[in-house]
């Protein structure tokens, strides 16, 4: 009873934890988001998973530096070790090009850019129609094109969004001279981006292929120690506490350098809300 009141308490105190790192996180300031997109929350899987990984390992070994390493590993490994991030990025920039395509149709058909821009909110591409509906919003509450432009390139928070929409800014400045023919150029260069990225990411995956394999030895000595008590009884103590703080801070170390191996690098935006470039 004693070990089971034990492990509740670690994995309160976890539990207690990530929820107050996750509420004090600092969200950069943005410009107010279209209206259907949430905000942050925590997931309450990753929640339940940490909890349960570390009390799992607190009742098993009744070591608390291996209860707080198991809800660490279980709260941030299952995201490390899949392309999901890079996934949807490439998926947006797949969904930019769609978008620009049609956008440059529409203008094919001596539509001015505002009623472009406004005709493209109708049926967006999913990943993109939040930020592209909020654009057309701002356009039909009277924004100024130039300042509805710069919001929907914070909405949608990537260089390459950026790039379109600075040339469609050029564009309404030149009153819109030449901007079917840039923006099919954009497209075939986004189109180019895509292909480039899918294949950086198939080069990576050999890292997160790496990082799994480093788990599954991991695990296997893991359930070897467990089985073998008396080979890992000087954990028990104090001193062996420290020592497998250092063995998992070194095991953290490294995941993260793999995790930086295998993620995907953002480029630098340079248009911003308020008219200047950074």
């Amino acid at each position: 009873m004693t070990q089971w009141l034990a492990a509740l308490s670690g994995a309160l105190l976890v539990a207690g934890t990530l929820l107050i790192v996750a509420g004090l996180r600092k969200v950069p300031e943005r410009p107010p988001h279209p209206p259907g997109r949430n905000l942050p929350k925590v997931p309450a899987v990753r929640v339940l998973s940490a909890v349960g990984a570390s009390a799992a390992t607190w009742w098993l070994t009744g070591w608390p530096v291996a209860a707080l390493g198991a809800a660490v590993g279980a709260w941030v490994l299952p995201r490390m070790l899949t392309n999901r991030d890079a996934q949807r990025q490439i998926e947006r920039l797949e969904a930019l090009e769609a978008w620009t395509r049609h956008l440059s149709d529409v203008l094919g058909g001596s539509a001015g850019i505002e009623e472009a821009l406004q005709s493209s909110a109708k049926n967006p591409p999913q990943l993109i129609a939040a930020e592209v509906q909020g654009l057309a919003r701002r356009l039909a509450f009277r924004t100024p094109t130039e300042q509805a432009l710069r919001a929907f390139a914070d909405d949608l928070d990537d260089p390459t969004g950026d790039v379109i929409a600075a040339a469609l800014i050029l564009a309404c400045r030149a009153r819109g001279r030449g901007l079917r023919e840039v923006l099919q150029g954009l497209a075939r260069t986004v189109a180019k981006d895509v292909a480039a990225r899918r294949e950086i990411d198939a080069e990576r995956a050999t890292h997160r292929t790496t990082a799994r394999w480093v788990i599954g030895a991991l695990l296997a000595y893991t359930v070897f120690a467990l089985l073998n008590r008396t080979y890992v009884e000087p954990f028990g103590t104090l001193g062996g506490q420290i020592v497998l703080a250092v063995v998992v801070l070194l095991y953290a170390g490294a995941f993260v350098w793999l995790h930086r191996l295998a993620k995907p690098l953002m480029g630098h935006r340079f248009l911003n809300s308020s008219g200047a470039s950074s």
